[in-house]
């Protein structure tokens, strides 16, 4: 059994609705700890309305999703921490998969599953916020840690996230840069010799509720993020992240070509804003972690 931790800020529709698919699956989950950092009560409004002593609505003044995951682990009360976002759903068999998944792969210290579109789209528009996993793999040290998976569908033994000192607070939402708290943990946890595994049976649906206009800027602060994860590595004597800003400098490439190809403005908007972030990112980034 294990725990699923949601933090939430102000989307009480959509925690609505994971909640209820999690309240669905068979075997349910041992406990739900929603992390409301919201300053209304809808949040907690929704917990309480579908009064099921499975979930708990646990308050947090910082707005921090790194914080929020943290402070939903530290209140765990089981093995194994399900990290979701507030704007996914997931199949009645969600529970199941994992606890399969997890002792096919000999239970691994953090195990990632795919996120899928919850709905089609086309070929000028964007999909954000998904993972496509094709096999079940058990990942080496030198893996680029963007590769098995992220923040939004990870679980983890809870005491590996605690002595790893769990996400770091100055990256990720809530923070000045605004992505790559999860990519910083995959990080950390590889270089330490943990075993982090992805697999293709556990999956989940992320639904795309911003407009098309917010993407760009969206993808600017998932770049500015990992630029910046990169420079805290960077500062400390660790120059191995330098690939990994190559590795996004060609993804912003690629996206512009796309944008051509496809004769999409929203795909050339974000190649723009993404090599924004990805620039800004490394130069804030620098001064921010070199500060005492």
């Amino acid at each position: 059994m294990i725990t699923v931790v949601i933090p939430t800020l102000e989307r009480p529709e959509q925690l609505e609705r994971c909640l209820r698919s999690l309240l669905a699956c068979d075997p349910p989950p041992a406990e739900i700890l929603v992390v409301d950092q919201s300053g209304d009560d809808r949040s907690r409004d929704v917990v309480a309305g579908l009064a099921d002593d499975a979930i708990r609505w646990a308050p947090l003044e910082r707005r921090s999703t790194a914080a929020a995951r943290n402070h939903g682990a530290s209140l765990a009360s089981t093995e194994y921490v399900a990290l979701l976002e507030d704007d996914v759903e997931v199949a009645p068999t969600w529970t199941a998969d994992v606890a399969a998944a997890l002792r096919r792969l000999d239970r691994p210290d953090v195990l990632f599953g795919a996120i899928d579109e919850a709905a089609p789209v086309d070929r000028r528009g964007l999909a954000v916020s998904t993972h496509d996993v094709t096999a079940p793999t058990v990942w080496g040290r030198r893996t680029h840690p963007a590769r098995p998976g992220y923040g939004g569908h990870m679980v983890i033994r809870r005491d590996v996230l605690l002595a790893a000192g769990g996400f770091d607070p100055r990256l990720g939402p809530g923070s000045p840069f605004f992505g790559a708290e999860d990519i910083d943990l995959n990080y950390r946890l590889l270089r330490a010799g943990r075993t982090v595994a992805s697999t293709p049976d556990v999956r989940m649906l992320h639904h795309q509720w911003r407009e098309p206009a917010r993407l760009p800027r969206l993808m600017y602060g998932y770049n500015l993020g990992h630029s910046a994860f990169c420079a805290k590595h960077l500062v400390r004597g660790d120059l191995r992240p330098l690939a990994f800003v190559a590795v996004q400098a060609g993804g912003d490439a690629k996206m512009l070509a796309s944008a051509i190809r496809r004769r999409s403005l929203l795909r050339a908007r974000v190649a723009a804003w993404r090599t924004a972030g990805t620039w800004r990112g490394l130069v804030a980034g620098l001064r921010r972690f070199r500060a005492p």
